[in-house]
């Protein structure tokens, strides 16, 4: 735990973090691909045309979309957890394995491992309602 002007950074803090910090690579991959392709001159324009980039950026950009899609029903449960003081063992273990199932989604989606990705993706639902459970208990 980090303490902060009196705050303590717990177990389910900290995996918020991270799921919010993970949309930093989620976001930077399709543009840095479009750079590539596009080279300076499109990195300087106004963008209004988008240079095609290779199938890993796409389902990079899909990731992107995934995860924004499923970051505040995330966020909100881990924040629930811990402002209603339910963040016990089983809570931050779930919280835990939530991240690593999204990071390791977000990288099987990229490389493009279908199977991979799904397993990532019911992951990280399972821990969810994992989390649920212990909130509603």
């Amino acid at each position: 735990m980090i303490g902060l002007n009196g705050l303590t950074m717990t177990t389910v803090l900290t995996c918020a973090l991270i799921l919010g910090l993970w949309s930093l690579p989620l976001n930077y991959a399709p543009t840095l691909a479009r750079f590539a392709a596009g080279g300076m001159e499109w990195a300087m324009s106004n963008r209004e045309t988008m240079p095609e980039i290779p199938p890993w950026a796409q389902r990079a950009e899909r990731a992107q979309r995934n995860h924004f899609e499923n970051l505040p029903m995330l966020l909100v449960v881990l924040l629930v957890a811990q402002i209603s003081g339910q963040a016990n063992s089983t809570v931050n273990l779930a919280a835990i394995s939530m991240v690593a199932c999204r990071v390791f989604h977000g990288g099987a989606y990229i490389a493009g491992i279908p199977l991979l990705r799904s397993l990532g993706f019911v992951g990280s639902l399972l821990s969810l309602f994992v989390i649920v459970g212990q909130l509603l208990t």
